[in-house]
């Protein structure tokens, strides 16, 4: 109805503005620079309507353009997404392959491309395809300039995971001479750096790990105490009693009461030929718990009277007679004492219950020096197969006679 009456009013006035027209057309000059232009009202209106409606036509084929466009974009975005799921479920799956391709598909479309590639870098990785995984972290790298240290950090992630200590460490050295290394690369570095033996460089982490907010706290006090027990060692490699004295009171008391920080100290005190010392903490650490390391180190303790630790082990023996480490502990007392049949038995008995490369060396050498060089021979072979893995298939020789 409103439709209709608007035409009809349109139509009315059209009507009247025609009479009027036709009555007195009117005139109409406009002036473009030197030239002039004269026309008469009713066709000066009829430019400038139509003059309208193709700016209209213009503008509705331009916006049209820029809603399909829009909505082909949307429709790459949530493909992009949809792609990202399915390729995160996949990875999870362990369809790594699969993964990979969906991840990378689309990654241009995806909400953050950059994270797209660094997960298909760890597809890539666990397929043991190391020119495309550094390919895609040289992706995720150009895509996320701001980020320099996420695709640094995964590597020496993945290589972590493949053993490769040695190159972790040195990807996450050269970030941080840059200076991008995160709180994630610090934490790695303090993990790697007792691994490969170098406590110096740990120990100047200290002051990093203490102000490294977005650690969680107990992570950063557990990697502090790393830091702290490689001060112990350095100090008894220094053969300072004093000074491993002052770097273990320094300690907290509940790092004191771990296990690996106790075997750490007697180590220490070892060194600086405090063996009374070390026996003693030592031996309240294995009435406790049973530690493997305790029991290892206990086995290098030399005091006046060699058969005092002896006594003890073999005590601890007779709770567990079937634990081999205890009994190479033994076997290595009981040389200190000169009870050589006695370690021979110890020793055959470790063997037999756990085979050990440093075991077998110490029976081998000590059958050297009894005089039994065929048993020590073979035992040695034992010990080097052992090592190797197997026992290579050698064809036997012929020796011949001239």
């Amino acid at each position: 109805m409103k439709g209709a009456t608007l035409v009809a009013l349109a139509l009315v006035g059209g009507g009247l503005l025609a009479q009027l027209l036709l009555g007195d057309p009117g005139y109409a000059a406009i002036r473009l620079g030197r030239s002039l232009v004269e026309t008469t009202l009713p066709v000066l209106l009829l430019l400038l309507v139509g003059a309208y409606f193709a700016v209209r036509s213009v503008a509705s084929a331009v916006g049209a353009r820029q809603r399909l466009a829009s909505l082909r974009a949307e429709r790459r975005r949530r493909r992009a997404r949809d792609d990202t799921q399915r390729g995160l479920l996949d990875l999870a799956a362990g369809n790594w392959r699969r993964a990979e391709e969906l991840l990378t598909r689309t990654a241009a479309d995806a909400d953050s491309p950059a994270a797209n590639y660094l997960v298909a870098a760890r597809a890539a990785d666990l397929q043991d395809a190391v020119d495309r995984r550094d390919a895609w972290l040289a992706q995720a790298q150009e895509n996320a300039p701001g980020e320099r240290a996420a695709a640094p950090v995964t590597l020496a992630e993945m290589q972590l995971r493949r053993g490769q200590d040695a190159a972790a460490v040195q990807t996450l050295e050269q970030l941080d001479a840059s200076g991008d290394l995160n709180s994630r690369g610090l934490e790695l570095l303090a993990r790697l750096y007792p691994k490969l033996g170098r406590g110096d460089r740990l120990l100047a982490l200290g002051p990093r790990l203490k102000s490294a907010k977005e650690l969680p706290e107990s992570q950063v006090s557990e990697l502090l105490a790393q830091v702290q027990l490689e001060e112990v060692r350095a100090a008894g490699e220094s053969g300072d009693q004093s000074r491993l004295e002052k770097k273990w009171s320094e300690l907290p008391r509940g790092v004191r009461k771990l296990p690996k920080s106790i075997v750490t100290y007697a180590r220490a005190a070892m060194a600086c030929r405090d063996h009374p010392t070390a026996e003693k903490v030592l031996r309240e650490l294995i009435d406790q718990q049973p530690d493997p390391a305790a029991i290892r180190l206990y086995g290098d303790i030399v005091l006046p009277d060699p058969l005092a630790p002896l006594d003890r082990a073999e005590a601890w023996l007779r709770k567990r007679p079937e634990d081999p480490e205890l009994l190479a502990s033994c076997a290595r007392l009981c040389l200190r004492a000169q009870l050589v049949g006695k370690a021979r038995s110890y020793l055959e008995a470790s063997l037999a219950r756990r085979p050990s490369s440093e075991t077998s060396l110490i029976l081998a050498d000590l059958l050297e020096q009894i005089g039994e060089h065929a048993n020590s021979a073979a035992c040695l072979r034992e010990a080097v197969a052992r090592s190797v893995g197997r026992r290579p298939n050698v064809p036997r020789v012929r020796l011949r006679r001239y």
